[in-house]
């Protein structure tokens, strides 16, 4: 995942995809939510919407899954 997240603030995506999609994908949500995260800190309120958890916990479960099932493939590929 690592490596992934540095191909994508390097501007490589595929790059990023290609070696680890769940951490590619966690990385381009990182970069979507930390300016809403900071106005909405800045404000002192949520904007637009307010995270719940379970939105989050279904997110999680999902980008979980994700990489696992990238892993799995990796691994029956050998």
């Amino acid at each position: 995942m690592t490596t992934a997240w540095a191909y994508l603030v390097r501007g490589r995506i595929a790059s990023a995809f290609a070696t680890n999609a769940g951490g590619a994908l966690t990385g381009l949500l990182a970069v979507a939510l930390v300016p809403w995260l900071l106005c909405s800190a800045a404000w002192g309120r949520w904007l637009g919407w307010a995270p719940n958890s379970h939105v989050v916990g279904w997110m999680a479960v999902g980008f979980t899954l994700i990489t696992l099932i990238d892993w799995g493939v990796r691994l029956l590929a050998r």
